[in-house]
């Protein structure tokens, strides 16, 4: 069964949200070699669950905010934490998948609903795991984390 695309496009969305990442910065697959047409390499990622890149995105912030030895304790905290937030995305996008081709208003507003809360839980197990982390980084590095992780949805909320 598919999914439409707003739904997909949402559940990747929140993906790359809950993973911490802004969507420019979010680590893409290089294509494979002979494998196929961009349209047939967009199907496949886009089929893609979270809990798949996580481990790539981990490494990737990782290096991007230059983790020292110190605050190693402190990035597996996060590390765990992202991979959890993965992992129940990856479920609330199989459960989705698993619903039937052609939903009704009260069965997509579920399933949004669903998701949120998904997306909060993912975020406060996030923020519990960061907030430690962000205090033990050098001013560098935070101002990193800050242009890493953005403003909700891309909002930009102006003064």
């Amino acid at each position: 069964m598919t999914l439409r695309r707003p739904l997909l496009a949402a559940a990747l969305l929140t993906s790359v949200a809950v993973l911490g990442l802004s969507p420019a910065s979010a680590q893409t697959i290089p294509p494979a070699a002979n494998s196929g047409t961009a349209q047939t390499q967009a199907r496949h990622h886009a089929r893609m669950l979270p809990g798949q890149l996580v481990d790539g995105r981990i490494a990737f912030l990782k290096a991007e905010l230059k983790i020292t030895p110190a605050q190693e304790t402190q990035w597996q905290q996060v590390a765990t934490a992202m991979r959890e937030n993965a992992n129940a995305l990856d479920q609330a996008i199989s459960t989705a998948r698993g619903q039937p081709g052609t939903m009704d208003a009260v069965q997509r507003l579920t399933l949004r609903e669903q998701f949120a809360k998904v997306r909060a839980e993912n975020d406060a197990r996030l923020l519990t795991a960061f907030k430690p982390l962000y205090t033990s980084l050098s001013s560098e590095q935070q101002q990193i984390a800050n242009n890493l992780v953005v403003p909700h949805h891309g909002w930009h909320h102006r003064a």
